[in-house]
């Protein structure tokens, strides 16, 4: 994408615009409120992200003497600086600030600028979170190209087969913002365009900048794999096409604005969210309010009229079905006049442009012609739109405004729980470093007249290092399986609990690496007897708004014996533990053993607890 306004007087830009949320940069221009002050969790990263950033910085400046540190009393001199460090060929220059691009209005500051070996340079960017996966699928991951703090350079980088290079949309499109400053002042590295990551394993990770590797949507209604070049190139002048409109209507308030609030991921942190999120929340609420349907999803029912939950939770479900199925429904309808309302469906094979598709009408009980004219004509207008997902936002619409916080999904007839004799369940807290504490609620079952549950934490207040975070961890792995062989021995059936397993999952496969457990943790995540409960939630129950545990705990009546229960609370309340605050020692203590109380509470609700079906809505919604 190129820009389609003039964008010249727009303020030159860092490479954090292309990464954050549209209506954010519209909202930074044009202020239409007080912004909200920083969190004390996003304030808590910014200060702990300067200050690792700070002592990798002093590390590498030990291992690399030579390197140049970047230092002016202005950006100007900072510029200046930087760009002679360049042209002398410094092989590491640190605390750069690249020339400003003033055409295509780019100003940026890499952590790190490393000289290629066929010249030019690359940008290593340093982050405060971890950049590096356990392997579990090599096909399709992102490969593990690391290099050490000692050698830095791509030249010198190796694959690491345990692991996978995390794929961090925000990092990369970072990296493509500084790849474009370099080629604009002519010290990019010849070569493919490669950047790099610093995370808290304090390892170079480097990426392929040309990969295709971001599925978006394409002008012709369908998607694209995109490089992060690419993508970073589209999002960056969009955004600076909103600014520049964004300027014009401070002048010009008839000028309309190119965006509009659309709820994201990054709302609960955005400084703006107290004045979008009553307009999100207006009436039935924003469409974007419900799971999975991001701005691809809103586009699409903008486009058709529907741009609230109750217009949403109107449409015809059973039409909706057949939109999904891709059957061409106007083509169709509009061929339907050569035929007799008795005509088969099948029939419509010399007209059709796929027979599979009509016999999945045919599958749905749309098997005349009278049947496909009868199908809903608002609903069936989205054909052709690749909204496969549509008859599942009807229902998540259905029952964001229905009656009941809770409803079984289509053709759940009633909700099952794996359950066992033994149960335990399991929650980790941690932070950017790794894991500093397992916690575990033991449920034995055996006598439903004497059930008893009790707390286990494995916990280290000890500065997190690889070496404290395994050790820790193993007692925990060593305690648990002990639990499980005694169960066994006793003839019992055994099951551990987790709430979302993809981060305990995660830091289970990390333990294996680092404690050579690798076939141990690996049999035990694959076995029946690890229960991740969000799949069970989420498969058979729906709320038509987030399924985090927090929510759907609350929604059932649990409440957490502390106040503001949250992850980023409990880093914020880390940090005071590891300094020796027992009071916020105490506090993780008690919000852990919340969490696994809460999954307890939840599987004993799902258990028990007979709750309407969404299809039962059908009548109350559409009119």
């Amino acid at each position: 994408m190129t820009t389609r306004h003039d964008v010249s007087g727009v303020p030159l830009q860092g490479g954090y615009v292309a990464k954050q949320c549209p209506v954010r940069a519209q909202n930074d221009a044009i202020r239409p409120a007080e912004p909200v002050h920083p969190d004390p969790f996003t304030e808590r990263l910014f200060a702990n992200g300067n200050a690792f950033e700070a002592g990798v910085v002093a590390d590498i400046l030990t291992l690399h003497p030579a390197a140049i540190s970047v230092h002016g009393a202005d950006a100007d001199a900072a510029e200046t600086a930087t760009t002679d460090a360049m042209s002398a060929s410094f092989s590491l220059i640190l605390n750069a600030r690249l020339p400003s691009d003033y055409v295509h209005r780019r100003v940026g500051r890499p952590d790190l600028l490393v000289a290629a070996a066929t010249g030019g340079y690359r940008a290593v960017d340093i982050k405060w979170h971890q950049s590096l996966t356990p392997s579990t699928n090599p096909a399709s991951e992102l490969p593990a190209l690391c290099a050490d703090l000692g050698s830095l350079v791509y030249e010198t980088a190796a694959f690491d087969a345990n692991y996978a290079a995390r794929k961090s949309q925000h990092d990369l499109l970072q990296l493509a913002h500084y790849q474009r400053m370099l080629e604009a002042a002519g010290f990019a590295a010849t070569g493919p365009r490669l950047g790099g990551v610093i995370g808290t394993e304090r390892r170079v990770v480097w990426y392929d900048l040309d990969v295709p590797m971001w599925r978006t949507p394409s002008s012709t209604g369908k998607t694209k794999l995109r490089t992060t070049m690419e993508r970073y190139d589209f999002e960056f002048d969009f955004r600076l096409d909103i600014v520049a409109v964004a300027q014009r209507h401070l002048v010009h308030p008839g000028a309309e604005l190119l965006v509009v609030p659309v709820r994201c991921a990054e709302c609960p942190g955005c400084p703006w969210n107290d004045y979008c999120g009553p307009i999100l929340e207006a009436g039935s609420g924003d469409v974007s309010l419900l799971p999975r349907v991001g701005w691809a999803e809103w586009k699409i029912h903008r486009d058709h009229g529907v741009s609230n939950r109750a217009e949403l939770a109107a449409l015809d479900w059973r039409t909706a079905s057949a939109v999904a199925t891709g059957a061409d429904l106007a083509g169709l309808r509009a061929a339907a006049a050569a035929f007799q309302p008795d005509d088969a469906i099948l029939a419509m094979d010399s007209v059709a442009a796929s027979v599979k598709q009509l016999a999945q009408l045919d599958a749905l009980e749309i098997r005349t012609v009278a049947g496909l004219l009868a199908l809903d004509a608002s609903t069936a207008r989205y054909s052709g739109s690749g909204l496969t997902s549509l008859p599942k936002e009807i229902d998540l619409a259905r029952a964001a405004i229905g009656r009941d916080p809770v409803y079984r999904r289509r053709g759940v007839d009633q909700v099952e729980v794996p359950r066992a004799d033994l149960e335990v369940d399991v929650d980790m807290e941690n932070t950017e470093v790794g894991v500093y504490l397992w916690g575990c609620l033991v449920t034995d079952r055996t006598d439903p007249e004497r059930t008893h549950s009790e707390y286990h934490p494995f916990v280290t207040w000890e500065v997190l290092t690889p070496e404290r975070e395994t050790e820790n961890g193993v007692a925990f792995w060593r305690w648990l399986m002990r639990i499980r062989a005694t169960a066994h021995a006793r003839g019992l059936t055994f099951r551990a609990y987790c709430y979302n397993a993809g981060a305990e999952n995660q830091y289970l496969r990390r333990l294996g690496l680092s404690a050579d457990l690798v076939a141990e943790t690996d049999r035990f995540i694959a076995s029946d007897e690890w229960v991740d409960l969000l799949q069970i939630w989420d498969s058979q129950l729906i709320t038509g708004g987030a399924s985090g545990l927090k929510v759907v705990a609350s929604l059932i009546g649990f409440r957490w014996p502390v106040d503001d229960p949250g992850g980023g609370m409990s880093m914020v309340r880390h940090d005071d533990a590891a300094a020796g605050d027992e009071s916020a020692r105490t506090w993780l203590l008690d919000y852990n053993r919340g969490d696994v109380e809460a999954t307890h509470a939840l599987r004993e609700w799902m258990s028990s607890t007979v709750v309407p079906c969404v299809d039962e809505l059908n009548a109350g919604i559409r009119s």
